[in-house]
């Protein structure tokens, strides 16, 4: 079944002077108001009716669900922290020809089974919220129960999933790590044999810090993490101007596809303890940085030693020089080893 396109909505401005709704700024939030920049979003996300599941983060008040909607997608998954958004992404919902479901609650809280069993919401705003939080909406009757041939049990083992959002700054980061750690160990939407890529807004200095190479003065912990799991990308530059109420700061829109042999097999802890110990100190040389190494933490300084004599980088270099390959080299030896990596 192809699904239909959204027959004509009010403008979102329209939708936030009704309901009385402005940014918050406790949530980091600022609005897209312009549908041609969340149509190139969706665009970049390569969303078509062939994917199993797209979720999106933080919708506000619902123009880049739109654009997910109308490109096409069958199953739409959005996970709303505000419930003043409530009214407008219900409305929406009523437009999708039941194609889309909401989640109200804490994304870095959320239990993803709630994501991958999400039905679609109801076309009436909800009488009952389970919880305050990370709560599925829920009515009376009978309506709810989607008609099979539109809301058709997910494969939650072997899907297709598109991870968007137009992330809130504040919070941009902690989601990314919480997620590719998930992504690393086969967890929450990630798990099984599922394919998700994900096509995520941040702040210009964090998303060219994610795709930074070496020798990038923007390279950082972030980047070995990203980079030790997924090919990376930025996929679209977005000026602060589109933006209501409008940041000090530009933003870009990066995208993740996980590689088919990952640097870092299995949990990025190790690679992270690493990462951030040579960042805390980026302008050192990576010998002065594995020698604090072996003196704050005596029991790594064999392995330490030995790495050095092996001449597995050059100790002359700073850490931004680093490649992601020697980061995680590194963090697989530690790891072996079971050492634990002083965080200072």
């Amino acid at each position: 079944m192809i699904p239909k396109k959204l027959p004509p909505l009010p403008p979102i401005r329209d939708l936030i002077r009704v309901y009385g709704l402005s940014a918050n700024q406790k949530f980091s939030q600022n609005f897209i108001l312009d549908k041609n920049v969340t149509d190139t979003i969706a665009q970049h996300a390569k969303i078509s009716a062939e994917d199993d599941l797209v979720v999106e983060v933080g919708p506000g008040p619902g123009l880049l669900t739109r654009s997910i909607l109308d490109a096409g997608a069958r199953r739409v998954v959005v996970v709303e922290k505000d419930s003043r958004f409530m009214p407008a992404l219900q409305q929406l919902s009523e437009a999708s020809d039941r194609r889309m479901a909401i989640l109200l609650g804490d994304m870095l809280k959320l239990d993803h089974m709630d994501i991958l069993k999400a039905h679609p919401a109801l076309p009436t705003l909800p009488t009952h919220i389970s919880s305050a939080s990370d709560s599925i909406l829920e009515t009376d009757g009978d309506q709810n129960q989607p008609s099979e041939d539109i809301w058709t049990p997910l494969d939650d083992q072997n899907a297709t999933i598109r991870l968007l959002g137009n992330l809130p700054f504040g919070i941009a980061s902690p989601l990314l790590i919480q997620w590719l750690k998930m992504m690393a160990l086969r967890e929450g939407i990630f798990q099984g044999n599922n394919k998700v890529s994900m096509t995520l807004m941040f702040q210009k200095e964090v998303a060219e810090g994610i795709v930074a190479p070496p020798n990038h003065p923007e390279r950082s912990r972030l980047s070995i993490m990203a980079q030790s799991l997924c090919d990376v990308k930025i996929a679209y530059r977005v000026s602060s101007g589109v933006f209501v109420p409008k940041p000090k700061v530009d933003a870009a829109v990066v995208h993740f596809e996980k590689k088919a042999e990952p640097l870092m097999p299995g949990s990025l802890d190790k690679l992270e303890d690493v990462a951030r110990f040579y960042f805390n100190k980026r302008r050192k040389t990576m010998g002065n940085n594995t020698n604090r190494m072996a003196r704050i933490a005596p029991e790594v300084k064999p392995i330490l030693d030995e790495w050095m004599a092996e001449g597995k980088w050059d100790m002359n270099k700073r850490t931004q020089e680093v490649s992601t390959e020697q980061f995680c080299a590194l963090a697989r030896k530690l790891e072996r080893a079971q050492v634990k990596i002083p965080l200072t």
